[in-house]
């Protein structure tokens, strides 16, 4: 996997150098970042304009760098089993666009989520677009696949979380349900939302506390709002 952008390959130099293959410079009158000292001269790589972009998704926004990691390494549910007892994951059912991919995740770490479950077969994975977005937060949480989502909450059950599923229709918000403990926060897309079968399976549905005549936010927005919460309602 290619990463790219300045902030995004920053943080993957301080906390996974050795994950490191390659690294992609645009050659530019422009100096490059300092930090790129750290990476040996033979793992450099200057290229011109033309070079740089068969090797990145057309149109990324780069600033003239990029890292080459291998292929992206996930987290296996089992570990949210020796995980902190007080932690909150968050769980994610449709959002197949990486762009709300890497806002979540960037919240995610932001707000101090332990973990983002995805679905294997139907979410999207782990890219370079999902990275850029991110902006670095992919090394700050565990991003983890499962096969199925509602044996996974109730594995999830097993080790002792609550599932807190978030829906317009949700006659409590939030701010109602105590955030303490292992936490799981289910969200779905804002096209067909959390199926149903994940949300029997839910100990609570709540809203978010909008106003009436506007309910409506885009995934990723909805869960920045969420993670806030139960930060707030953990630390504050």
């Amino acid at each position: 996997m290619i990463i790219y952008g300045i902030h995004a390959c920053e943080v993957v130099i301080q906390k996974s150098l050795k994950k490191i293959k390659r690294v992609y410079v645009l050659e530019t009158k422009q100096r490059p970042p300092s930090w790129l000292t750290q990476i040996p001269h033979s793992m450099v790589h200057m290229m011109d304009s033309k070079e740089f972009n068969q090797i990145l998704p057309k149109g990324s926004v780069h600033q003239g760098i990029a890292i080459e990691i291998g292929d992206f390494e996930y987290s296996d549910i089992t570990e949210l089993k020796t995980g902190p007892v007080d932690c909150v994951v968050a769980m994610l059912d449709g959002v197949t666009d990486p762009h709300n991919l890497g806002a979540i995740i960037r919240s995610a770490a932001a707000f101090g989520i332990y973990g983002v479950i995805l679905l294997d077969k139907t979410a999207c994975h782990i890219s370079g677009t999902v990275a850029k977005v991110a902006s670095g937060g992919l090394e700050y949480i565990k991003i983890i696949r499962v096969k199925n989502l509602a044996q996974a909450i109730e594995k999830l059950k097993t080790y002792g979380f609550w599932i807190i599923a978030l829906s317009e229709g949700g006659t409590q918000t939030i701010r109602d349900v105590g955030i303490s403990g292992k936490i799981c926060v289910l969200l779905g897309d804002e096209g067909q939302g959390i199926r149903r079968n994940q949300l029997e399976k839910s100990d609570f549905i709540v809203r978010l506390p909008t106003v009436k005549y506007f309910p409506t936010l885009n995934v990723s927005t909805a869960a920045s709002v969420t993670f806030y919460e139960t930060l707030r309602q953990r630390e504050f």
